[in-house]
């Protein structure tokens, strides 16, 4: 499977392009993922927001030109002496309820939950615009492991993400206070389960996690960020 650059368009024409797909068909994936109605409530919502700014902008950029054209004709128009037309108006911005800043930030979030949800597949990926074409490479440096770690009872820890396509994963575990690291866990997919032996069995522990990947048999990209967990 090809290693894949970043997901996200570039252009803000695609990325309208797709903020209107995900829009439209999210709410048809709510119960296959699945994601809760607060988190599909939440994307449409930045969907909105995305599409009404991006217009917004578009159409005010659109009445500037109107008014270079229209000042030209006011100095320079002829017949001398007709009447002047009225200037062109800015649209008037209709804000969406609720709308709140940084959503492209938190869309890159929604779109890490959604790849790691049980029922996700490529399919839905492409469906919904939200994986990159399999042409683009990624360099080798840019390959980062991202990861939503969580913990349960029992010392178990929960890394949930992509695996971008890789061979394997190979997780890692430093308890506080120590500078080395130890192999938690070397994974095929995700999300993944495992277990930390604590240095005090029954006594809960403070630790950090980090990942790198694996790519025949040798490790492949950068580590992932270091991620602060607590076990009991």
């Amino acid at each position: 499977m090809s290693i894949t650059r970043n997901w996200l368009p570039k252009r803000l024409a695609d990325l309208l392009v797709m903020f209107q797909n995900v829009g439209v068909k999210i709410d048809g994936y709510k119960s296959i993922l699945p994601i809760t109605a607060a988190q599909v409530d939440r994307i449409e919502l930045i969907c909105a927001e995305f599409i009404a700014v991006y217009n917004y902008v578009a159409q005010s950029r659109a009445t500037t030109e109107s008014l270079v054209e229209w000042r030209d004709n006011i100095f320079y128009g002829r017949p001398t002496g007709d009447a002047a037309p009225a200037p062109p108006t800015f649209p008037t911005y209709t804000a969406v309820t609720d709308s709140f800043i940084g959503i492209i930030t938190e869309f890159r979030e929604f779109r890490e939950l959604i790849v790691a949800s049980p029922g996700y597949t490529k399919a839905i990926g492409e469906d919904l615009m939200i994986v990159a074409p399999e042409t683009e490479k990624l360099l080798e440096a840019e390959t980062v492991p991202s990861l939503k770690i969580s913990t349960e009872a029992g010392y178990k820890v929960i890394a949930a993400g992509s695996m971008q396509g890789m061979d394997a994963m190979r997780i890692e575990y430093q308890r506080a206070g120590s500078t080395t690291w130890n192999i938690a866990a070397f994974v095929t997919k995700l999300p993944a389960e495992f277990t930390i032996t604590p240095a005090t069995p029954g006594e809960p522990e403070n630790g950090r996690i980090r990942a790198i990947f694996i790519k025949k048999n040798d490790e492949y990209g950068s580590w992932s960020p270091e991620y602060a967990v607590t076990v009991a």
